[in-house]
């Protein structure tokens, strides 16, 4: 880190000295070709300041770094434990619910499978098979399984089974267990997607650290110290449920198996993947199983256990037309029917599409494959999902709208199948299972989004900002002249300024490897922070007056340098140190931290644009006051300190609003809601994007895992995917 820093001010005493050089040569040789000596001395004396005042700015940059923390004491870090066990279980206990997880209706039973390394010791195989030979169980009775687990000798567990077997489920009931019967000092079980890991980039340690940072930003709390998610990785306070290795490359799933192996941060783990994945890895050159851990695999679900489920959701009114496709589950197990009701994943599709919606299951009858009475029940899940009334629409029941797995809001279901296979498609382009808001904009063409954004928003904002700056000034006299002449003043400037902003935080953006930073939270305590504010502030201050002073350069040399040299100096100090000011306040405020609730995708939104907007209006108010006053000192710019002071207030609103919406494009949300629009004018995305997202979480058809949404299964993202086709006009907008 101090190396970076080294070069980072090394970097920035070389360009502004060249930038600064520049400006010096250009702005005499103007002055000396109008044949101005006075100003060109002027000139000199103002730059010669602002060069000298470069390496003091470098200096302090690199002396008024935030002093590092300390590392978390054993009492910190247990509280952190503390702090993670009560978020897991609430982030847990509504997605259980949602998803239906406690359906007793249907009871997977699993089973002990046995795969060793090849080469172990008699005596060390025969203390893990006796150790762990009664692992066996239903989903019914998880807390036995939960008993069996804590039983091992080495607490790791493999969970294997096809597609749709209930590996997941497994998973998090497992978890929800494990989280309600703790015991003294227990590891806290954390479910982490392991999509796009690959330990030879990521060591074991620091991507189970980084990604308990960013599922749960309240470990990163300053009452936890400096370092909690990581103590809370190498003090083994975490319990590993790492879900989904069949989603890795290939290439990679050998990679984690030997690295969760020589990890001393990982000796509880447990894992899921697929049967076929797993033993594939396991057979690759330099592949190994998860060594001394108990694997397990669900047990085939047979046509009675189908029939009994069927049954068992099915009013009086609707039996009368199920026994024909009960007749061919019992008659043909091996069949279309049959065959595609062999595991829980499509007993559930039937359910979502035929049972609870007291549809005709006649079609089903007429498809001569289990693959496709598979790929007709996914697709037609999502339409199903949305026929249901919403709450505010249902005016027979009031607390409709309470229940988890309704929808709040009327969706057309056409529009929710493009909607959701656009999604579906481009996660499968992206190759992930994680639908990340702050990233959707990698859906969209990327200079095409940048240009549009940057230009409309640019423009926009530099048209409101000038006819306020206009009128501002016409009603406060703080430029000589006439009404229309401050109108057109403000006009003009006002859409320069917007555009330039617009167009330079578009030039970012694009020059930007990953364009859209991570969402930002805002964390105003005071509490144990003092130190950090301290040194925050004197970071802005330090670079703040120096670029005050290049800022006001051009002020004076369009203006004549009314006042000699003293007047841009002062001018630029006290605007620049107000917004050196604000920068530091920016940079302490803007933390990744949380401590109210377990993050979803709609509160990581909320939040940043919160953070965004708050700060957009103190960065306004602040630089506006310090412009006016600045003014008003400043010979030659305002009649006065009162319209001085009018005038400022009213361009720093206006600046904080082109900050917000211009140099703000590289931030989170703003880039999201860019995209957006854009996905929007295409018929790709709701416009209330957030709201269907959480709506279909609801319905069952995606499933929330920190801040991220994923669909219910990996089949039903990769089928609407296979399925989607841009829509050729723009939907019916609701």
């Amino acid at each position: 880190m101090r190396r970076r820093g080294g070069a980072f001010r090394r970097g920035f005493v070389v360009v502004a000295g060249m930038a600064g050089l520049a400006v010096t040569v250009a702005a005499i040789a103007v002055a000396l070709r109008l044949g101005d000596l006075t100003t060109a001395a002027n000139i000199a004396q103002l730059i010669s300041l602002m060069l000298a005042a470069l390496p003091i700015a470098a200096g302090l940059m690199g002396r008024w770094r935030p002093a590092a923390a300390r590392e978390s004491t054993p009492e910190q870090v247990e509280q952190a434990q503390r702090t993670l066990r009560n978020l897991v279980r609430d982030q847990w206990h509504e997605e259980i619910q949602i998803r239906e997880l406690d359906d007793a209706r249907l009871a997977v039973r699993w089973r002990l499978t046995e795969l060793e390394p090849a080469g172990a010791e008699r005596g060390r195989l025969l203390r893990s098979w006796l150790g762990r030979m009664r692992f066996t169980g239903r989903t019914d009775r998880v807390d036995k399984m939960a008993r069996h687990f804590r039983n091992l000798t080495r607490r790791r567990l493999v969970i294997l089974g096809g597609p749709g077997m209930g590996k997941t489920t497994l998973a998090v009931l497992l978890l929800r267990e494990l989280l309600d019967e703790a015991r003294p000092g227990a590891p806290v079980p954390v479910l982490l997607s392991m999509a796009g890991w690959d330990p030879a980039a990521e060591p074991v340690h620091r991507w189970l650290a980084r990604r308990l940072s960013e599922d749960y930003p309240a470990l990163e709390a300053g009452r936890f110290g400096a370092d909690a998610p990581y103590a809370l990785v190498s003090q083994r306070r975490i319990l590993p449920i790492l879900d989904g290795l069949d989603e890795l490359p290939a290439e990679v799933r050998p990679r984690v198996l030997a690295a969760l192996n020589k990890a001393a941060t990982s000796e509880d783990v447990i894992l899921t993947c697929r049967t076929r994945e797993y033993h594939a890895a396991v057979e690759m050159p330099g592949g190994q199983p998860l060594s001394g851990a108990a694997i397990i695999e669900p047990r085939p679900l047979t046509a009675a256990d189908a029939a009994s489920y069927i049954r068992s959701g099915l009013t009086p009114a609707q039996a009368r037309a199920w026994p024909p496709v009960l007749d061919a589950l019992a008659g043909d197990p091996g069949g279309p029917i049959g065959g595609a009701l062999s595991t829980p994943l499509t007993l559930w599709l039937l359910r979502k599409v035929y049972i609870d919606t007291r549809a005709d299951p006649a079609p089903l009858l007429q498809i001569d494959s289990a693959e496709g009475v598979t790929a007709h029940l996914l697709d037609n899940l999502v339409h199903a999902a949305f026929t249901s009334p919403a709450a505010r629409h249902d005016p027979d029941d009031p607390h409709y709208h309470q229940h988890p797995f309704r929808p709040r809001y009327v969706w057309d279901p056409g529009e929710a199948v493009v909607w959701l296979s656009f999604l579906a498609s481009h996660m499968n382009r992206m190759g992930t299972r994680d639908l990340q808001w702050w990233r959707l904009h990698r859906a969209v063409s990327r200079r095409w989004s940048t240009l549009i954004g940057s230009v409309t928003v640019g423009l926009t904002v530099g048209l409101t900002v000038g006819v306020t700056s206009g009128l501002t000034i016409a009603l406060t006299g703080a430029l000589p002249g006439t009404f229309a002449d401050a109108l057109a003043f403000g006009v003009l400037g006002g859409l320069t300024g917007g555009l330039v902003g617009g167009l330079t935080g578009g030039l970012i953006l694009e020059l930007r490897e990953d364009s859209a930073m991570a969402p930002a939270y805002a964390n105003v305590r005071l509490a144990g922070r003092v130190r950090s504010l301290l040194a925050n502030l004197s970071f802005g201050l330090s670079i703040g007056p120096v670029v005050g002073m290049v800022a006001a350069l051009p002020f004076w040399l369009a203006g004549g340098l009314h006042g000699g040299v003293w007047a841009p100096l002062v001018f630029g100090l006290s605007v620049g140190a107000a917004g050196g000011v604000m920068v530091g306040l920016s940079r302490w405020v803007t933390s990744p931290v949380t401590d109210a609730e377990p993050q979803t995708p709609d509160i990581t939104l909320r939040r940043d644009l919160e953070l965004v907007y708050i700060r957009a209006l103190t960065f306004g108010l602040t630089l506006g006051i310090a412009f006016g006053v600045a003014g008003a000192v400043a010979e030659g710019f305002t009649p006065g300190p009162v319209p001085a002071i009018q005038a400022g207030i009213a361009f720093g609103i206006a600046g904080g609003l082109v900050f917000t919406l211009t140099f703000r494009l590289t931030g989170a949300s703003s880039t999201y809601l860019v995209t957006l629009v854009l996905l929007y004018a295409g018929g790709r995305a709701p416009l209330r994007l957030m709201r269907f997202l959480e709506d279909a979480h609801r319905a069952g058809l995606l499933r929330e895992a920190g801040p991220v949404f994923q669909f219910r299964h990996a089949n039903l993202q990769d089928r609407l995917a296979e399925t989607y086709r841009p829509p050729s006009r723009l939907p019916h907008r609701r």
